[in-house]
C-alpha cells in the first residue's frame, strides 16, 4: 500500500457523475445561500433587540462562512462539473476550487473553535458574561486572517496531501473540542445545580437549567452534525490516497462525494440553531415582512371647531410581525383580569 499512488486523474469521470455532482451542488447552493443571508441580515438588524450576545455573534460568524460556501464554492463547483459533463477541460483552474473550499471549510471549523470558547466560558462563570462588539469584531478578523492564511500550504503540499493532513486535522480538533467542553460544562453544572439545592433557589434552577439546557444541545448538534459529515470524507480521502486496486469510476465517485459531504454541512447549521430558535424565527419574520406604514388622512380642526377644506394631515399607522404565542398569553390574561373584575 503506497501514499498516493492510484489518483486516476488521465481517466475522464463518468457522465452520470458530472451531471450527479453539479445537480447536487445546485440544490445546495440554493439552501445555502437565501437561509444563511436572512440569518445574517436577522442579526444584524435585531428587531427585537434578543440577539445581541456574542454566542450569537459567532453563529453570524459561522452563516457568514457557510454563505462564503454558497456564494462562492457551491457555484464553481457547479460550472467545474457542467463543463466536466459537456467534455470541455477543466484541471487548468481547479485550483481556485480547492482553495475556496478549504478557506470556507476552515472558517467554520475556527467559527465553531469560537462557539466553543463562548459556550465554555459562560458556563463556567460566577457572572454575566458580555463580549463586547470590538472583542467580537477582532476575533472574527483573525479567523479570516487564518482561514485565508493557511490554506495556501495547499500551493506547496497539493491537494491531496494537503487535503489528507487537513481532514484529520480538522476531526481531531473538532473531536478534541467537542470532549473537552462536554466534560468541563458538564461538571460545572453539575456544581452549580448543587449550590442551588442548598440556596434552596428551586426556580432559578429551573429556569438556568433549561436555559443551558437548550443552549448546550444546540451548540452539540452543530458540532454532532459537523463530526457526522466530516468522518465520511476522512474515510473516502483515505481510500483515494492508499487504494491501489480500486477502480478508476469508484475513485472519482468518492473524490466528487468527499467534496459534497462538508458542502451538506454548511447547509444544514443554518437548521441546526437558527431555525430552531424562538427569537431567530422571530427576526427572521420581522425582515421578511418588514415595517409597512399607511397613511390615514385626518380632519384637522381650526380654533373654532370648523374642518378646514384642503387641509391633509396624516398620521402613520406601524404594522409590525405578530408574536401569535404573545398574543395568546396577552389575551389570556386580559380574560383573568376581567374576571377578576366581575367577582368583585
Amino acid at each position: 500500500m503506497h501514499f498516493i499512488k492510484n489518483l486516476c486523474e488521465e481517466i475522464w469521470p463518468p457522465f452520470s457523475l458530472s451531471v450527479f455532482t453539479a445537480s447536487i451542488a445546485v440544490v445546495l447552493c440554493l439552501i445555502t445561500v437565501p437561509g444563511n443571508l436572512l440569518l445574517c441580515i436577522a442579526i444584524i438588524k435585531d428587531p427585537y433587540k434578543e440577539l445581541k450576545n456574542s454566542f450569537n455573534y459567532f453563529v453570524l460568524q459561522l452563516a457568514i462562512s457557510d454563505l462564503v460556501v454558497g456564494a462562492f464554492t457551491e457555484p464553481l463547483f457547479i460550472m467545474f462539473h457542467t463543463r466536466e459533463a459537456l467534455g470541455y477541460p477543466v484541471m487548468k483552474n481547479i485550483w481556485i476550487i480547492h482553495l475556496s473550499f478549504f478557506v470556507s471549510c476552515t472558517a467554520s471549523i475556527l467559527s465553531l473553535a469560537a462557539l466553543t470558547l463562548d459556550r465554555y466560558l459562560t458556563v463556567i462563570s460566577y457572572y454575566r458574561r458580555i463580549l463586547s462588539t470590538n472583542t467580537v469584531t477582532l476575533i472574527s478578523i483573525l479567523i479570516w486572517v487564518i482561514s485565508v492564511s493557511l490554506p495556501c500550504f495547499y500551493f506547496i503540499t497539493g491537494f491531496y496531501l494537503f487535503a489528507f493532513l487537513f481532514t484529520n486535522s480538522a476531526l481531531i480538533i473538532i473531536i478534541s473540542i467537542l470532549t473537552f467542553s462536554y466534560v468541563r460544562i458538564h461538571q460545572r453544572l453539575k456544581a452549580q445545580i448543587s449550590r442551588w439545592n442548598w440556596l434552596h433557589q428551586t426556580q432559578v434552577k429551573l429556569d438556568a437549567m433549561s436555559m443551558e439546557r437548550s443552549h448546550n444541545r444546540a451548540f452539540y448538534t452543530i458540532l454532532g452534525i459537523f463530526v457526522l459529515c466530516l468522518f465520511p470524507s476522512l474515510v473516502m480521502i483515505y481510500i483515494i490516497n492508499f487504494c491501489d486496486t480500486c477502480n478508476c469510476n469508484f475513485i472519482h465517485w468518492l473524490r466528487d462525494l468527499q467534496f459534497l459531504f462538508p458542502l451538506v454541512n454548511c447547509s444544514l447549521n443554518q437548521f441546526l440553531y437558527a431555525w430552531k430558535s424562538r427569537n431567530f424565527r422571530r427576526a427572521i419574520s420581522a425582515v421578511l415582512c418588514k415595517t409597512i406604514s399607511y397613511e390615514v388622512t385626518v380632519p384637522s380642526l381650526s380654533s373654532n371647531g370648523i374642518v378646514s377644506i384642503g387641509s391633509k394631515p396624516t398620521d402613520e399607522i406601524e404594522l409590525i410581525p405578530l408574536d401569535p404565542v404573545n398574543l395568546l398569553t396577552t389575551a389570556a390574561d386580559d380574560l383573568g383580569e376581567i374576571n377578576k373584575d366581575s367577582l368583585g
